[in-house]
């Protein structure tokens, strides 16, 4: 069984946040070199949301192809993953880091769009559900960094 009422309330809840994230960054002026959070601006948040999409598509590809125990994300890493993620960005074009976050996006949204519902509840190897993983790294995430743009709009 692929998708069903879970998964497509999970995908409409990714394209949502999604679109107000980037509707969000529209609205910045210079989002390249404005900072929005610390030292990070618009352009680092684009590569960090990429990032991220990233580890979700990758998460929901291990469950799905029955390697679910392979996930071994540690959250006590998360810091040294943003701090590596922000540098990278740095070094990025705002054209790149959208190209990066829209493949990156694409990607992750179809992984789930066709994942199978009872996987869902798939405990995956660092003992996160993998509807968990995919609101923490998708839509949850996106949310609060629509809002750390609309923040400084204000």
């Amino acid at each position: 069984m692929t998708g069903g009422p879970r998964v497509s309330a999970l995908v409409d809840g990714l394209e949502r946040e999604r679109s107000a994230f980037l509707a969000a960054l529209e609205a910045v002026p210079n989002p390249e070199g404005r900072k929005v959070i610390e030292a990070w601006d618009g352009r680092d948040l684009v590569v960090h949301c990429a990032f991220w999409s990233e580890h979700g598509a990758n998460a929901l590809e291990l469950a799905a192809s029955g390697r679910g125990s392979a996930f071994d994300y540690d959250s006590a890493q998360t810091d040294a993953m943003n701090a590596a993620t922000a540098a990278a960005g740095h070094a990025t074009s705002l054209v790149d880091a959208k190209r990066r976050e829209a493949g990156a996006y694409r990607r992750f949204r179809d992984a789930l769009a066709g994942l199978d519902e009872s996987l869902l509840d798939l405990q995956l190897g660092n003992g996160d559900l993998v509807e968990d993983v995919v609101r923490y790294d998708g839509s949850d995430h996106y949310a609060e960094h629509a809002a750390h743009l609309r923040a400084v709009t204000r």
